[in-house]
């Protein structure tokens, strides 16, 4: 076989059915033949013969047949991923085609994390919607390191938010916002320090802090900046990434967070917190606009994206 004969054999299409693909998701889940043919409205014979035939096509062993079940091999793994992925673009091909049939324009799912919602988010999301009133928008509101993980599996359309750095590997495409993200320390109105000018960061380290949990972004930078400060003793800390409990917990006590300047400002403004005058040496990443560079996207996203980035 020459150069370029065998180029075209390892360059050739895969070509897998339909139900290849609902196999290889049924023996992901269940790690059974039998099992996977039931949950495949189909015999376990039928069943086998689709894996051979795909096994034979790329011509490696996809599973290994163990005493009480499969277990993929290296090739199985690969392949199950993008057998996932394929599910999943048809289950929101299904649901984008469902509110097209309902009289819509398109489907955008936008995930944010919370610093954004107040100001960019917002204003951008206004004006797209004055020229798009049919197009639905569905808004999920987290943290970078919960939203990315629902973009890379396709429910998520774009992220506006931050990289962390378990996930630089990710084929992902990322266009910077101009201005890093700046926090404030936040607490309830009639706060013991709301009045006070210039306060040391050490009057705040008795305090019961309301931060985001362990491993998240903003917390990673909070706890930064605090050893930076030489508060290396542990807070007294309660965990949550809900705003809404949040202003509760600090409406009711003498509790103080740590949220983004926005989102302080917003608050501030109908008077439900305070932005305490301290300077918190903390330096958070520049947010971006986030996608999947491998995405095809739709008219209605193309829209959605395109002011965001160009307002």
């Amino acid at each position: 076989m020459s150069q370029e004969e065998e180029a075209e054999v390892a360059f050739r299409p895969l070509k897998i059915s339909s139900r290849q693909v609902s196999l290889l998701n049924a023996l992901d889940q269940y790690r059974n033949m039998r099992r996977a043919a039931i949950a495949m409205h189909t015999t376990q014979p039928t069943a086998s013969l689709l894996l051979q035939q795909l096994e034979a096509r790329l011509n490696v062993k996809l599973f290994d047949r163990l005493p009480r079940g499969m277990e993929p091999t290296i090739y199985g793994e690969v392949l199950i991923r993008y057998a996932r992925g394929v599910s999943h673009d048809f289950e929101h091909a299904e649901a984008e085609i469902s509110e097209l049939s309902r009289g819509a324009k398109g489907l955008v799912r936008i995930g944010s994390v919370i610093g954004t919602v107040p100001s960019l988010l917002t204003s951008r999301l206004i004006a797209f919607k004055a020229n798009h009133p049919r197009v639905r928008v569905s808004i999920d509101v987290g943290t970078s390191d919960t939203l990315l993980p629902h973009l890379v599996n396709g429910d998520l359309d774009v992220v506006i938010g931050r990289l962390p750095d378990q996930l630089e590997h990710l084929d992902l495409a990322i266009d910077q916002l101009e201005e890093p993200e700046q926090m404030s320390v936040i607490s309830r109105p009639g706060h013991q320090l709301a009045r006070k000018k210039k306060i040391p960061l050490a009057d705040l380290f008795a305090l019961t802090w309301i931060l985001h949990p362990v491993g998240s972004p903003m917390r990673l930078r909070v706890e930064a900046a605090l050893r930076q400060a030489k508060m290396a003793s542990p807070l007294d800390v309660v965990e949550t990434t809900s705003l809404i409990a949040v202003t509760a917990l600090i409406e009711a006590s003498e509790m103080i967070s740590v949220v983004p300047r926005d989102v302080a400002l917003h608050y501030a403004k109908y008077g439900m917190v305070a932005v305490l005058d301290v300077d918190l040496p903390m330096s958070m990443v520049n947010l971006g606009v986030i996608t999947k560079k491998a995405r095809i996207f739709s008219p209605a996203v193309m829209e959605f994206l395109s002011c965001l980035k160009n307002p």
